[in-house]
């Protein structure tokens, strides 16, 4: 009973604090309880654990094949393997043996040329050539002067190659026919149009012996033997025996090398005087020791040549050599400088070659280069283009002219004439070559002449001009260009001459006009083996005279075709 009025006097309370608190909420209750009564609190639910990350990566189950072992028949057949082919070095590039070039131009000049060797090989290799050209003329002032020409040259030649020698051995046969037509037929009315034939036969042969040690320590050489036989319709015969020899050898970083030569010449000539044979010997010995060597961009060359002439009014002769260039920038520009000279030897052949209209009768001398002083710059300007730019002075003794001869011709034949001459020249030069599409090369020389007895240097021009050049097409086109031009030079004539100034002496001195000359050749190559060409020669139809007299083939056109074998 007293638990239960507490509980009452508990429950009146709180509400009456309730009511109170509310302010303006009103409760109004009336409760009875009855009997006992427990009351029991509850607990509440709580999550009792923190939550926890779980990683979403599911681990997939290894699935193992398990295979049933079955037995199969293997049937094996081995086959051979090719052996592997290892290209250490380019493939060759297919060598045909030989080549029949042929063509016929105006003036009825035909051209053959033929060429064969047996390809190559380690033990030794041969060959054999040939070639004519020959014309009617075309350069003579009137018909009636025959003025035709032919040019025959055939050589074979073979060389054996053994362990560290190759010996090589030729034999040569030329037969040139000429005219001489050069004479005026108005001075010289008179003047026989026939009988002016020419003919010159040369027949010379060689051996040669040539090691190739690649050992530094060793000592490198080769000698050579030659002869030569060389006759014309006037009973003229000249025989020439030469003997070279050079020996080299490496001392560290410099080489030095040694040349020997032995020349002895005869000429043996039917006089125009008096009709007796005459005969003209010399000899000629040489000895040169030199020495090269390279200090960092530096090389220098140090020697000096020894002569011996015997028909010289100085037996002996001594000729200084030495020059030195300097690299700059990997060979962008490379200066350099230097001094030489030697004997430059006249023969009947030598004479001949270049003016094939002079007398036989006449003393035959050597040339003395007696000294030389040169410099200048080369270098490339790029990877294509190279240049080259020269200044030299140049002493000659007994430098050998031609004047037109009027004692036994009407002037159509040469005598030779001797004179000392200095010599100044201006040479610069480009080369361009793109890979095989383009090459060029040109060329400029100026010339001043200072001589001693003679009035002017004769057939020495004061400037020359030189243009060489190709371009390839497609490999189907070859198309070349060549020019070049001569500048102003004078002639001397001891028969009367219509343009000529009269000396006190009673010789002619002729002002020889300067000239352009250029050629154009066109080739189409069908195949590699087979082409057709033309060519045009004089394209500007110049009428000028390379010798006094002489008239040279104004526009000349040529076509042929090429066969390779």
């Amino acid at each position: 009973m007293k638990k239960f009025i507490t509980i009452s006097a508990a429950l009146t309370m709180l509400f009456i604090s309730s009511n109170t608190n509310g302010q303006s909420d009103t409760l109004n209750m009336d409760i009875t309880y009855t009997g006992s009564l427990e009351l029991a609190l509850k607990d509440a639910s709580k999550i009792s654990a923190w939550p926890q990350l779980k990683e979403s990566m599911i681990e997939m189950t290894t699935i193992k094949y398990t295979l049933i072992p079955s037995k199969q028949q293997v049937t094996i057949e081995p086959k051979p393997i090719a052996a592997a082919k290892v290209n250490v070095e380019e493939k060759l590039q297919k060598l045909y043996r030989g080549y029949v070039r042929g063509g016929f131009g105006v003036y009825t000049t035909p051209l053959l040329d033929v060429y064969y060797m047996d390809g190559r090989s380690r033990n030794g290799v041969w060959g054999l050539d040939y070639h004519h050209l020959s014309s009617q003329g075309g350069g003579a002032v009137e018909d009636s002067i025959t003025d035709s020409f032919s040019n025959n040259r055939f050589g074979m030649w073979g060389r054996k190659y053994l362990s560290k020698h190759s010996i090589e051995g030729g034999i040569n046969w030329n037969r040139d026919v000429v005219h001489y037509y050069g004479f005026d037929p108005v001075l010289n009315w008179d003047a026989p149009t026939d009988n002016l034939k020419q003919r010159f036969n040369n027949l010379e042969g060689y051996i040669d012996l040539r090691s190739y040690y690649r050992d530094s320590s060793k000592v490198n050489y080769n000698g050579r033997v030659g002869f030569r036989n060389f006759r014309d319709m006037n009973d003229g015969v000249e025989n020439n025996v030469d003997f070279r020899g050079n020996a080299s050898k490496y001392l560290n970083s410099e080489l030095f090398s040694m040349d020997f030569r032995v020349n002895y010449n005869d000429f043996q000539y039917l006089s125009m005087a008096d009709g007796k044979d005459k005969n003209r010997s010399n000899l000629l010995v040489q000895l040169q020791p030199e020495a090269r060597t390279d200090v960092g961009n530096l090389r220098v060359r140090l020697g000096m040549g020894l002569w011996l002439d015997a028909r010289s009014d100085r037996a002996f002769r001594f000729y200084p050599i030495a020059e030195a260039s300097y690299s700059i920038l990997d060979d962008l520009f490379i200066p350099y400088a230097g001094v030489e000279g030697s004997p430059v030897q006249n023969t009947y052949r030598s004479i001949t070659t270049e003016n094939p209209f002079v007398l036989s009768d006449f003393d035959v001398k050597n040339t003395n280069r007696r000294l030389e002083l040169f410099g200048g710059i080369r270098g490339t300007l790029t990877s294509s283009t190279s240049f080259n730019a020269r200044v030299s002075t140049t002493r000659y003794e007994d430098f050998l002219y031609f004047v037109n001869d009027s004692t036994y011709s009407p002037g159509s034949r040469f005598q030779a004439l001797f004179d000392d001459l200095s010599v100044f020249t201006l040479r610069g030069e480009v080369a361009i070559s793109t890979s095989d599409k383009f090459r060029m090369l040109a060329r400029g020389e100026y010339f001043i002449y200072s001589t001693d007895l003679e009035k002017h240097a004769w057939y020495q021009p004061s400037t020359k001009l030189t243009l060489n050049s190709s371009y390839n097409i497609g490999d189907k086109f070859l198309v070349t260009l060549d020019a070049y031009t001569v500048g102003q030079r004078r002639a001397k004539s001891l028969v009367q001459h219509r343009d000529g100034e009269l000396q006190p002496d009673g010789t002619y001195h002729v002002k020889l006009k300067g000239y352009v000359d250029a050629s154009l050749g066109i080739e189409y190559r069908y195949t590699n083996r087979i082409s057709a060409w033309v060519k045009f020669n004089n394209l500007l139809f110049s009428r000028y005279q390379q010798w006094n007299l002489y008239n040279i083939q104004r526009f000349n056109a040529m076509m042929g075709a090429t066969y390779s074998f």
